[in-house]
């Protein structure tokens, strides 16, 4: 009789723990088109980069992406995007100061070059990496909000 409370304890600890986990379900992602939670190789194939990358994105290789492995596909692809990103800027800075001139975005980024004077917030004639950023976080604000 003693022990019936905690077992009773633990085994509702146990079933809401359980409960904590999602089950299988629609993830969020735009290719699930029949939003059954999982992505499979036909529904990728109109996302080129998550076809190209299908096989290694299904690390359990049953053929369909979870949750858990379209989030760590997503997770690799903004790394990498990053790290193209710091890249691009740190051949863009010629002088290597950590910011980009004008005339450098001229040689090597037209789109931004088109569009400094947005990018420069400050108008001291040179983008750091937090303009950058800050100009993306507002565009993204603001498509949020016309939503």
């Amino acid at each position: 009789m003693r022990w019936t409370l905690p077992i009773a304890a633990l085994l509702v600890a146990s079933l809401a723990q359980a409960s904590d986990t999602p089950p299988p379900g629609k993830g969020g992602y735009p290719m699930d088109a029949n939003n059954d939670g999982f992505v499979t190789r036909e529904e990728a194939k109109d996302y080129p980069m998550l076809s190209a990358q299908f096989d290694a994105a299904d690390t359990n290789k049953d053929g369909k992406l979870d949750v858990a492995e379209m989030d760590a596909h997503r997770n690799v692809m903004r790394a990498a995007g990053r790290a193209k990103a710091q890249e691009r800027w740190k051949a863009a800075d010629t002088d290597g100061d950590g910011a980009i001139s004008r005339e450098e975005a001229k040689a090597s980024m037209p789109g931004v070059a088109e569009r400094f004077r947005q990018f420069d917030v400050d108008g001291n004639g040179k983008l750091e990496r937090t303009e950058m950023h800050q100009f993306r976080m507002r565009k993204k604000d603001r498509a949020g909000q016309s939503e």
